[in-house]
């Protein structure tokens, strides 16, 4: 793979003619994305020069994968691309008109409400309670247990974002788990699948998805309720994030409706659970496959903290635990692959994008560049030291992404990770059984290990 020329230069010249990917018969590769999407896609995306078109049934769609062509899609060319109908068709039925959904007016006008209540400034406050619900996992596993650290990483986020959210513990709520996993493969089979029927027709898999998505809007719905009526008598609201989005209000004065609170809400729970239960599954995932990293991990943690928890202002003492993060981040993003539409004829690395293609902006193969990242399967750690972090060139490294579509709570979502690779390396230790030693990335809209890891947990 090589890099595309930079996007202005492009732009100065006739669009060249999309090339397509061979292969795929009548459906295209909707039988191979199906089967495997990640791996399907960076297979198209190896053979490319960072775009490749290639059909899903009769609809015209293509991969991206270089740092020019990720900013053509999410920056330079932004306004001629949408969520599309395919993305739309999957996400809304669980999340609404949330800032994952929305488009246009609606998503600028959510997007200034609900960005404040993310920024730097206020994530600091959210620091002791990550760590206090990590170390209380960890104390449980003092004895040694034998885990699937996908399920249990799914646990710990839940908890957390419970917490965080709703002042309120999601503690072992398996139904939830399956519920999300449930509604996930759907949304993939709905994206990938080149005549996916509507949710609404009652067929076995969409039933159990529908299933799957009421009683996850319920259980959210049943929080925003309490509280409302905790608000009604009067009683004092905990501070937390649905108390901040409840009292937000537009330039008008107006509050968030209670559709779209339930909406945003559920956005940002879904997003910061699962989204960090993968990251921090690949990070332990990855320490564990290399001992040398863990060794320096170990060294830091004892040098700054010693055995006294962790706390907001020693991350900065902490750097290599927040590159190796970033790192395990840029082997297996959890958002890896970005769904676009082009809206109308546009131009993408320098190639002729029709109306109507399907964009997969992937960050999986982007991470794995070769002209950006040298021996990418490598997990090295030391790509982002500050002074090497500086000279990746803009949109190398996605894991949120970028431009007017950034995650709201990447800031967040990179504290959390950064704690929580401190706090459980340094109170357990992780050994990988046999059946968990050799996983797969499976796409379930995040990118989960696949079967799921298995591991030894046990005190240090």
């Amino acid at each position: 793979m090589t890099t595309a020329a930079p996007s202005q230069d492009r732009q100065s010249s006739r669009p060249r003619r999309l090339p397509m990917a061979p292969g795929g018969g009548l459906l295209g590769h909707a039988t191979a994305l199906q089967a495997d999407t990640i791996a399907t896609l960076h297979r198209i995306a190896s053979a490319s020069d960072g775009v490749m078109g290639f059909r899903i049934g009769g609809s015209l769609a293509a991969t991206v994968s270089t740092p020019s062509a990720a900013r053509d899609v999410l920056i330079e060319n932004a306004e001629d691309f949408g969520r599309g109908r395919r993305q739309t068709r999957a996400l809304t039925p669980l999340m609404g008109n949330g800032l994952l959904t929305s488009e246009g007016e609606l998503h600028k006008k959510q997007r200034r409400l609900v960005l404040p209540h993310f920024s730097p400034r206020r994530i600091p406050r959210h620091a002791e309670a990550v760590v206090s619900t990590a170390e209380s996992v960890a104390e449980r596993w003092r004895e040694g247990v034998d885990v699937d650290l996908v399920a249990e990483m799914n646990t710990l986020t839940m908890d957390i974002v419970s917490r965080l959210l709703f002042t309120a513990s999601s503690r072992d709520n398996r139904a939830l788990a399956d519920a999300i996993t449930e509604a996930f493969e759907w949304e993939m089979y709905a994206i990938t699948s080149p005549a996916a029927l509507p949710l609404w027709v009652p067929v076995p898999r969409n039933r159990r998805a529908r299933r799957a998505m009421i009683g996850i809007r319920a259980w959210i719905a049943q929080f925003i309720r309490e509280r409302q009526e905790a608000a009604k008598d009067g009683a004092g609201l905990p501070e937390d994030i649905l108390s901040d989005l409840m009292a937000s209000r537009y330039e008008d004065g107006t509050p968030m409706s209670e559709e779209l609170l339930l909406d945003e809400v559920l956005t940002a729970w879904g997003a910061a659970q699962e989204t960090s239960a993968d990251a921090q599954a690949w990070t332990l995932y990855l320490l564990a496959r290399h001992p040398d990293v863990l060794k320096r991990v170990h060294h830091e943690i004892e040098t700054v903290l010693g055995e006294r928890s962790v706390r907001f202002e020693d991350l900065p003492q902490l750097p290599y635990c927040l590159q190796v993060f970033k790192e395990a981040m840029r082997l297996y993003p959890p958002a890896a692959v970005i769904p676009r539409q082009a809206i109308r004829d546009t131009a993408v690395g320098g190639y002729a994008v029709p109306a109507g293609t399907m964009i997969f902006l992937n960050a999986y193969s982007l991470h794995r560049n070769p002209d950006v990242f040298a021996d990418p399967e490598r997990f090295d750690p030391d790509r982002f030291t500050r002074e090497r972090e500086k000279l990746l060139p803009k949109g190398a490294y996605l894991p949120f992404g970028t431009g007017g579509n950034v995650c709201p709570g990447s800031h967040l979502a990179m504290m959390e990770g950064h704690l929580l690779t401190v706090v459980l390396n340094q109170r357990l230790a992780f050994e990988l059984l046999p059946q968990g030693s050799e996983v797969a990335p499976e796409l379930l809209v995040n990118l989960r290990p696949n079967p799921g890891v298995r591991a030894r947990v046990s005190a240090r």
